[in-house]
């Protein structure tokens, strides 16, 4: 849905993807609210009113929307820039760098039952910590140097790494109108 957004010309929009206890989530909100040094981490501070799907909903219920379960990624994004109107004004414009790493993401992502992830429940560094975006394994296979779950900002041999997003700056500021 956000590679659809960013079709659409909302680049400025990022995820964070993390783990909450019993679910996995994925929020959506406009680049100012990221990390310079982990663009794939909200800041402490921009939590509010950021839109969030969570897995607990049941797979298909996308941020808990009771007639999104047979849509597409496009028809999502369509409803996405309805009802959340005011963050995706906000991430209206460009950002091909950030596009272009989530698109290539998405790419790694379809190649199997893989879940990535910037915060969880007994992590003990914070996101801005990571040297990399884990890669975890949907079925649970996520152990670490130290065989828990208790993932450090360490690398680990079991664990696929991907690169950060690129960091954002204001040096592309043409803005995209929006609908």
């Amino acid at each position: 849905m956000v590679s659809e957004l960013h079709r659409m010309g909302f680049q400025r929009l990022r995820i964070m993807p993390y783990e909450h206890p019993l679910a996995w989530r994925l929020a959506v909100a406009p680049r100012d609210g990221f990390s310079l040094r982990n663009g794939a981490s909200l800041k402490d501070n921009a939590w509010e009113g950021v839109p969030i799907y969570s897995s607990a909903g049941g797979g298909n219920c996308y941020f808990d929307w009771q007639d999104a379960k047979s849509d597409n990624a496009r028809a999502l994004a369509e409803k996405f820039l309805l009802r959340f109107a005011d963050v995706a004004k906000r991430g209206a414009g460009r950002d091909w760098q950030y596009a272009g790493w989530l698109s290539e993401l998405v790419g790694v992502l379809e190649g199997g039952d893989l879940l990535p992830v910037t915060m969880w429940e007994y992590m003990k560094d914070t996101p801005d910590q990571l040297e990399f975006l884990p890669i975890w394994s949907a079925s649970g296979e996520n152990t670490w140097n130290d065989g828990s779950a208790y993932i450090t900002a360490a690398p680990a041999p079991n664990v696929r790494r991907f690169p950060l997003p690129p960091a954002w700056d204001d040096s592309d500021e043409e803005k995209i109108e929006s609908k």
